[in-house]
């Protein structure tokens, strides 16, 4: 049987000290975010061939779905809208996935962002039970946070930035994340899997954070790559990108090799 778990009840408004574009742009209602999420869905089946297929970001295989239902729609001021969507795998009725769609406005449209796991089905005896991802995807932290303002943004505003900043690279380049090896020269093609814990902010350099990218098509090699961000016109802006760890062969697999380190919150070269 499947486990549901506790649902978040009502529209979520986020309001915080970094905004974002969208601020006061069109509201759409649910039906209209809706009918936009399940318009995207159907264009993917159609491409799938009858399946969604979706990417596990964890195992980097990729999974045929078939649509169950929407279940909650919500909104974060700036950012755009995110539904819960239910998924279960083709030919196996009692595995089911959640997963969470970004869109956001465009004029009088909107537009696909995103879409990320929130749960899985894992095993347990005889049952599949719907299992959380870790860590959660950015827009879960704003329901867990305290109200009131800071004079720093919060972590989930700069994973906002980042996350934003990778899909609208993604769009451009097809659908997957194009970044040229400052050291090699070479243009690489990504795919992007996680932004992790935890969001820093370095004195005199703005915040930080690490994300995991893997190479298309290549589920074992991993790039570790950080995301430097400052406030450009009360907006949260990725000001650098590097290759913090690079997937090297060792033996028949692929391992992560550090190419600079941190002393004193400064990047160091490790030659």
């Amino acid at each position: 049987m499947r486990s549901l778990g506790v649902l978040f009840i009502g529209v979520l408004v986020a309001v915080g000290a970094f905004l974002g574009p969208l601020a006061g742009a069109h509201a759409f209602t649910t039906d209209e975010v809706k009918t936009a999420i399940q318009e995207h869905i159907a264009q993917k089946v159609k491409e799938g061939g009858g399946v969604f297929k979706f990417k596990d970001e964890a195992t980097g295989k990729d999974l045929a779905l078939e649509f169950v239902k929407i279940r909650i729609v919500r909104k974060i001021e700036g950012h755009g809208y995110f539904a819960d969507v239910d998924f279960r795998v083709r030919g196996e009725p009692e595995k089911f996935y959640d997963i969470d769609f970004w869109v956001r406005p465009e004029g009088d449209k909107l537009i696909f962002v995103d879409a990320r796991m929130h749960k899985y089905p894992k095993k347990e005896g005889n049952e599949w039970v719907l299992t959380t991802v870790t860590p959660l995807p950015w827009w879960w932290a704003v329901a867990q946070e305290h109200p009131g303002e800071t004079a720093d943004a919060k972590a989930w505003q700069v994973k906002a930035a980042i996350h934003t900043h990778i899909a609208d690279k993604l769009r451009e380049g097809g659908g997957v994340y194009r970044l040229k090896d400052e050291k090699t020269g070479q243009e690489l093609a990504l795919e992007f899997v996680k932004i992790h814990d935890p969001v820093r902010r370095i004195k005199g350099q703005g915040y930080f954070a690490c994300t995991d990218f893997r190479v298309q098509g290549e589920s074992e090699r991993v790039y570790d790559i950080d995301f430097w961000l400052n406030e450009e016109k009360d907006k949260l802006t990725v000001t650098k990108t590097r290759i913090h760890k690079e997937p090297t062969k060792e033996g028949t697999g692929w391992v992560q090799k550090l190419r600079y380190t941190f002393e004193q919150d400064n990047p160091v070269e490790i030659p």
